[in-house]
């Protein structure tokens, strides 16, 4: 996971923004950006080809009851 910014400079970023919260929203704040900063890297990982990836496929094995096939 990303590392939060210093505080120092998520105060410059927002006040670059234009955005005044309290300082207990800015604290929540700047851990939830360290937090979308490592989804955001998880997303630009390329995606696994499709070989990588189970088929979806379904098969039986065994004959349905002649009963079941009629209704």
């Amino acid at each position: 996971m990303a590392e939060p910014l210093p505080p120092d400079h998520f105060a410059t970023l927002m006040a670059q923004a234009g955005i005044t919260l309290p300082a207990e929203e800015v604290e929540d704040l700047r851990h939830a950006h360290a937090k979308l900063l490592g989804m955001l890297e998880v997303l630009r990982a390329p995606a696994p080809t499709l070989a990588a990836e189970p088929a979806f496929t379904f098969r039986v094995d065994f004959a349905a009851p002649p009963a079941a096939m009629e209704k």
